[in-house]
């Protein structure tokens, strides 16, 4: 039995090796197996004029606040508003108790009366004493002695008249009115309360919301182009709300400060927008673009064709045998939309707007349709 087992095993390895070179020479045979098109979708790079902008943050604020106090010690006897209203300039807000300042007013009137029936008589005894006088009847001394109580008897009725007037504006100040159209703050003095003059609380702040301003910085490298261009025209930009989120609003550059912030290198500007829909909010963030000049002839590509690489950010072209290659960009103004790219594309080519996680260079591509953002700019 031995001598077949040896037989047999010498048979099967002569067998499987030349099953085994006749596989592998089949396999060299074979063709390699072409890659299918990886589906993308491109968008044609196109020239255009593009404005060229300045990205920055910020932060809504009011154009005008207004903490109102009483000018007077008193009692707040009602409140005309709600927390949270919006109020109209002239509108009343609070009401103190004004029966101090009626009584006042009224002793300070009497005194008038009383010191008014004081200088006619005095008027009269110093005619009286004239007459005398041109009939030498009378010294010199008694009549400038007249003379002067009239004079007196005049100013104490002037001074009252002054008194009577501060009385009515003491009585008016306890109604207390909108210095301005804005939207009112939480009440933090309730009616009751006692109060004092111009106090360190306020009762309530008001805070103007048509039009609102916008406080943001930009670095100071900035500083020179944007008071050239501002010097030739007011600068335009465009504000985005709730982190950038929503229908972006117009508004206009008002003024920078008049001094760079020596720790971060930086220069604030304030720019007002109109907000009569309330999307803008005192304390609220906001993104926006400043418009400088308008760049012509600008090489421009979709946002979304960029690509961020070890070497710094690339597009891929499509070539005229449908397949790509990378190429480098060097870029001059971006924004959320559109990026003007200075050197890397040419107009007229055509760059992969979706689907670049697939690709490498030269791999070819099966066209799905254009982006549809760039359909628009067309």
């Amino acid at each position: 039995m031995q001598p077949f087992l040896v037989r047999f095993a010498f048979r099967f390895t002569v067998a499987t090796t030349f099953l085994i070179a006749a596989c592998s020479a089949e396999k060299n045979d074979a063709k390699p197996v072409a890659q299918p098109p990886v589906l993308v979708s491109v968008a044609p790079v196109i020239q255009k004029n593009s404005p060229v902008t300045i990205q920055a943050m910020g932060n809504a604020e009011a154009c005008h606040s207004v903490a109102i106090k009483s000018r007077v010690d008193g009692e707040i006897t009602k409140a005309h508003f709600a927390d949270g209203q919006e109020i109209q300039q002239g509108q009343p807000l609070f009401d103190l108790d004004d029966r101090p300042f009626q009584y006042r007013l009224r002793q300070l009137k009497a005194n008038l009366d009383r010191d008014l029936a004081l200088l006619e008589n005095a008027r009269t005894r110093e005619h009286r004493q004239t007459v005398l006088n041109k009939q030498n009847l009378s010294s010199e001394e008694t009549l400038a002695g007249l003379v002067a109580n009239r004079q007196a008897a005049e100013a104490t009725v002037t001074a009252d008249r002054a008194a009577i007037a501060d009385g009515e504006l003491q009585l008016a100040f306890t109604h207390i009115a909108a210095p301005i159209t804005g939207m009112a703050g939480r009440i933090l003095i309730q009616p009751g309360n006692l109060i004092k003059a111009n106090d360190a609380n306020p009762l309530v702040t008001l805070q103007q919301m048509d039009p609102i301003c916008i406080s943001f910085t930009v670095a100071e490298s900035h500083l020179a182009e944007i008071r050239a261009h501002h010097a030739k025209a007011p600068l335009t930009l465009e504000i985005q709300p709730n982190r950038g989120n929503g229908e972006s609003l117009p508004g206009t550059l008002l003024s920078l400060d008049n001094a760079v912030d020596r720790q971060t290198g930086t220069i604030r500007l304030k720019a007002q927008a109109a907000n009569g829909e309330r999307h803008l909010w005192p304390g609220l963030f906001v993104t926006l673009s400043l418009k400088l000049t308008d760049q012509p002839n600008a090489v421009v590509i979709p946002a979304r064709a960029v690509q961020t690489g070890s070497k710094g950010p690339f597009a891929y072209v499509v070539k005229n045998d449908k397949s790509v290659e990378s190429r480098f960009l060097t870029i001059a103004q971006e924004d959320k939309e559109e990026i003007v790219v200075a050197t890397g594309v040419t107009a007229g080519e055509t760059v992969v707007t979706v689907g670049q996680w697939r690709l490498k260079p030269g791999a070819k591509v099966e066209i799905a349709q254009e982006s549809p953002a760039n359909k628009e700019s067309k």
